[in-house]
């Protein structure tokens, strides 16, 4: 977990991190919910219900977003009926390729998620239970 919380911090700051970034953390997928979380569109909803510790950090100048959460594993194969298999090469943080073979490497699956103006790419690891994702305007 140490690495990915360092990729996250890298990512952070490689993707313009300024004091127009705002880190959210939720306990629970209902306190996500109460906050309004993903009518904000910082979020898509579609985690888990058992998903816990969801952090999310927002750039507010380039409309990015990255973060992550867990939840149980057993739930993956719903997740990830409601993505799309794989990542997009047009990411707009620095060193996108390095991330993604990073994620790879460490035994992550890649899937898309995408809206009409959003596009999220969760690196996920169904059998621990964690996602990351990267999140901007598609």
């Amino acid at each position: 977990m140490r690495t990915i919380g360092l990729l996250l911090f890298i990512a952070l700051g490689l993707s313009g991190c300024s004091p127009d970034t705002v880190t959210t953390r939720y306990s629970t997928l209902a306190d996500a919910r109460a906050d309004h979380l993903f009518e904000r569109g910082w979020l898509p909803d579609v985690l888990p219900p058992s998903t816990v510790r969801i952090r999310t950090s927002n750039n507010l100048d380039l409309s990015t977003s990255v973060g992550a959460f867990n939840f149980v594993p057993a739930e993956a194969p719903a997740l990830f009926q409601a993505l799309v298999s794989g990542t997009r090469a047009d990411a707009p943080f620095k060193g996108w390729a390095a991330t993604v073979q990073s994620y790879s490497d460490r035994g992550f699956s890649a899937w898309t998620y995408e809206d009409s103006d959003t596009a999220w790419v969760f690196f996920c690891h169904g059998g621990k239970g964690h996602c990351d994702y990267f999140a901007w305007p598609s």
